[in-house]
């Protein structure tokens, strides 16, 4: 019975700290299926997936610089909202729901030479402001 109790202990020990929520007006970073909730709960911006990256390859000379395209799902008073943001400004690179402003600032990493970027492997930098 120590031997357990010892053990689950020990498991206790290692867990993931609970994730901190952002302050608004802060920049911070999701992958791919986490949410974060900000301004007491009232806000709640979760990162879905990136279904679309023609960005130019990292080392690469390129016409255009490209475009990726970031899906997000944002709750607030009761509204709810799935958006594609751009990190391309030429497109939507934010939107306004329930009061709040949320901006995509950057996606990471670029494209690499030799193909895609996993898609576990993307961050979304994200701005969150009072609209």
């Amino acid at each position: 019975m120590t031997g357990v109790l010892a053990a689950a202990a020990g498991c206790a020990a290692t867990a993931d700290p609970a994730p901190v929520s952002p302050e608004l007006g802060t920049e911070f970073t999701l992958a791919p299926g986490e949410t974060v909730r900000l301004d007491g709960d009232r806000l709640v911006v979760s990162f879905g997936d990136v279904p679309a990256d023609s960005r130019c390859p990292a080392g690469a000379d390129c016409v255009w610089e490209g475009d990726a395209t970031v899906v997000t799902e944002v709750t607030a008073g009761g509204q709810r909202s799935r958006s594609e943001l751009h990190t391309n400004s030429r497109f939507a690179t934010g939107v306004t729901v329930g009061g709040y402003r949320i901006d995509l600032v950057s996606l990471r990493p670029s494209p690499p030479a030799d193909g895609a970027v996993p898609a576990g492997d993307y961050r979304a930098d994200l701005l969150v402001t009072r609209a």
